[in-house]
């Protein structure tokens, strides 16, 4: 190696470790002072991996550990202050997620994703006319949800599209982001609460399309999830055989 060349790698290590170290008091800060609403989000996110663990076996399995990851590392970058990557990522874990919910159903289609020969529609699965919450989807997989359907479809709707406001450079958003890597209460707490919705809606996703094809012994695994974050939901106390009167206005 030149000296000019070891000069230049020792001037990038620099770099990086003056980067590095940012981060790491971004962790200090963010983590010190969002404990609850990290909890709130890690409670979600170890329930979400039961869900997982629970459809292990099936073929779209690898798609949703790849996005379980995703979460991850979105995770991460909102707690070292990387906050439009934070951003970036947790749609990407979300998309994923529920695409490959949506495209289980559509063998032929979900094939072709994996092979790369089709993209993943995000109008397609929120299609009010044959989407994962359109009604001949809930008739076939989970009739229960009809009724609240609407109010379902707002959720995804919303959570995805907060994410898409960081990433797309939305003048609202864009103004909001730091433009190097320092502490902002109000963005890590955004950040938190966006990660809640999208969770959440994930799940919601996952017991549409397949809690009703699971064996008993299954279902039991992943019911805790239900009655913890849904049994405010007609459609989940129906599902659980809770009492439903009364639980909603």
């Amino acid at each position: 190696m030149s000296q000019r060349s070891a000069e230049d790698a020792s001037s990038v290590e620099k770099i990086m470790l003056k980067l590095h170290k940012s981060c790491m008091d971004h962790i200090e800060r963010a983590t010190g002072s969002n404990e609850l609403e990290i909890n709130r989000v890690l409670h979600l996110e170890a329930d979400l991996a039961t869900w997982l663990e629970v459809l292990e076996s099936r073929p779209e399995a690898q798609q949703f550990q790849s996005a379980h990851r995703d979460f991850g590392l979105a995770f991460y970058a909102a707690m070292s202050g990387l906050y439009r990557q934070a951003f970036s990522t947790l749609r990407s874990f979300l998309e994923v997620t529920v695409g490959a919910a949506y495209l289980s159903s559509h063998e032929f289609k979900r094939r072709q994703w994996v092979s790369g020969k089709l993209d993943i529609s995000w109008k397609a699965i929120t299609s009010i006319d044959s989407g994962l919450y359109s009604s001949p989807f809930l008739e076939e997989f989970c009739p229960e949800v009809m009724e609240e359907q609407g109010e379902m479809l707002a959720n995804l709707k919303q959570a995805y599209r907060r994410c898409s406001e960081y990433i797309h450079g939305n003048v609202s958003t864009s103004q909001m982001l730091p433009t190097e890597i320092s502490y902002r209460e109000d963005i890590a707490r955004e950040w938190l609460s966006v990660a809640k919705s999208a969770l959440s809606v994930t799940m919601h996703c996952l017991m549409v399309r397949y809690y009703k094809d699971l064996s008993q012994p299954l279902k039991g695994i992943v019911e805790g999830s239900l009655e913890d974050h849904f049994s405010h939901l007609v459609s989940v106390r129906q599902l659980l055989g809770l009492p439903v009167e009364g639980t909603r206005s």
